[in-house]
């Protein structure tokens, strides 16, 4: 009878082990894939005026690394309608690299240096990614409606610390360029540095 009793005592451990280990890897599966979604959740908003994405652009990313120096933003963007001819909408992916911060005091940071690669497409008829029909053989080596863009800025960055208004507010402005301002002042001595550099400003906004 002993035998049968530590026997059964033994099997019903192992059971309730074996469940609560069970358990445990649910609850850690279940943490994960909770992590993993929170981390798709947009972190960051962003309004940006010019930058060669519009005049007025809207974005929404993420911010991560083990000082938050890396950010992924996308942004819709507008061009007016100029001369009579419509407007276009734009879209844009940035990267966003900086490399580090200089307090000021406790709720004021310096950002002394930012830098950014994107990728910006108009829409409309008149920008075209394939050359049309209407022109000869390699007139444009180049799409019309996508660049590949860099930039080089600056930031001040305000802690607000507020679960309604944000994490962080920033104001920041980046001089930029694009590979065919790049490709047309290589070799033109006429195309001066401040017909390819092109200045703007933005707000971004951390929101926890």
């Amino acid at each position: 009878m002993k035998k049968f009793c530590t026997l059964a005592l033994f099997f019903i451990l192992l059971f309730i082990y074996g469940n609560t280990k069970a358990e445990s890897l649910h609850d850690r599966k279940l943490a994960r894939m909770q992590r993993n979604w929170n981390n798709l959740i947009p972190k960051q908003s962003k309004v940006q005026f010019a930058g060669s994405m519009g005049m007025f652009s809207f974005g929404t990313g993420w911010y991560y690394g083990k000082k938050n120096q890396w950010e992924t933003d996308l942004y819709l963007g507008f061009i007016p309608h100029l001369n009579g001819g419509e407007g276009h909408p734009t879209i844009t992916i940035k990267e966003t690299f900086t490399p580090f911060r200089l307090p000021v005091n406790d709720r004021l940071f310096f950002e002394p240096l930012t830098s950014s690669i994107y990728i910006n497409k108009i829409f409309g008829q008149y920008f075209w990614s394939r050359l049309p029909e209407k022109y000869p053989d390699n007139y444009y080596f180049w799409a019309v409606n996508t660049r590949f863009n860099v930039s080089l800025g600056q930031a001040i960055s305000f802690r607000l610390g507020d679960k309604l208004l944000g994490k962080d507010l920033s104001l920041f402005y980046e001089f930029n360029t694009n590979d065919l301002y790049v490709i047309s002042a290589i070799g033109n001595k006429i195309i001066q540095l401040k017909d390819i550099v092109g200045l703007s400003l933005g707000i971004r906004c951390r929101l926890f």
